[in-house]
């Protein structure tokens, strides 16, 4: 042993001088990483939120669209007339190159209606075309035969 207690002998005291750099080296690490892992789960997060933001604003806007579409007079429902709808400000402000596709199938059974198939897609940040969002709906012909 050494005789003076209160002063520990040179390589002890050399030993324990480094191993505090040593500590905070590798927390500087681990907070690097754990910072990392964070920021792309940041990312990732706002992704899915704008991309939740797109369909559900898709969806309203077919729904408009398939409103506006079903109050017409069902003789008045035809593929070339209804080429002509166009999409609201805010969906073609919100949905790049967004595209509507409209198609009206007859349909004989039980009764005569029409089949209407809207469908719109649109690029995400990508600029690749993400799944269309669709809704369909049938009107049938007027019981009476008039409009």
């Amino acid at each position: 042993m050494y005789r003076h207690k209160r002063h520990p002998p040179l390589d002890k005291q050399r030993r324990r001088r480094g191993y505090m750099l040593v500590e905070m080296i590798v927390a500087g690490i681990v907070l690097a990483v754990v910072m990392t892992v964070y920021l792309q789960l940041l990312a990732a997060t706002s992704r899915q939120h704008r991309y939740a933001d797109h369909r559900q604003l898709a969806g309203e806007e077919l729904a408009n669209i398939m409103e506006r579409i079903t109050a017409q007079p069902y003789k008045t429902i035809d593929q070339e007339e209804l080429q002509s709808k166009e999409l609201s400000d805010s969906a073609t402000s919100h949905l790049h190159d967004a595209e509507l596709n409209i198609d009206i199938l007859p349909v004989s059974e039980p009764v005569d209606g029409k089949q209407i198939s809207l469908s719109l897609r649109w690029r995400d940040s990508g600029d690749v075309y993400v799944a269309p969002t669709r809704l369909t709906s049938w009107v049938y012909a007027p019981a009476g035969g008039t409009p």
